[in-house]
């Protein structure tokens, strides 16, 4: 099966959503833990969501893209449409916001 976007891959510690592939690589977004702490980034998963990843309930999807190789990623399972369209919308949220930070983070003086 060819990776696409909406899929959950299996890494060695985690799992992640593919939110988008650009040539070689694989753009992904971390499953988290019920019992880490709470980003501003993070999406609470439906039960279907988690059902259709083969994923257990109360699990969260932090919504900052990072990229990894695309080179045997192994599938076990996908998300539905509307949850990507979910993810998009905090993936462009959380991006808005660090756009702001960074504009206001303080110069350093030489």
């Amino acid at each position: 099966m060819s990776l696409q976007r909406g899929h959950v891959v299996q890494f060695a510690r985690y799992r992640a959503v593919c939110v988008g592939l650009r040539g070689g690589k694989v753009f992904v977004c971390k499953i988290i833990q019920p019992d880490d702490l709470w980003h501003r980034a993070d999406l609470p998963l439906d039960w279907l969501d988690c059902l259709m990843g083969g994923l257990t309930t109360s699990l969260r999807i932090r919504c900052w893209p990072h990229t990894v190789r695309n080179h045997d990623l192994r599938i076990v399972g996908e998300v539905t449409a509307a949850c990507m369209d979910r993810v998009d919308r905090m993936v462009n949220k959380e991006r808005d916001i660090r756009a702001l930070e960074e504009k206001w983070r303080p110069v350093e003086l030489n």
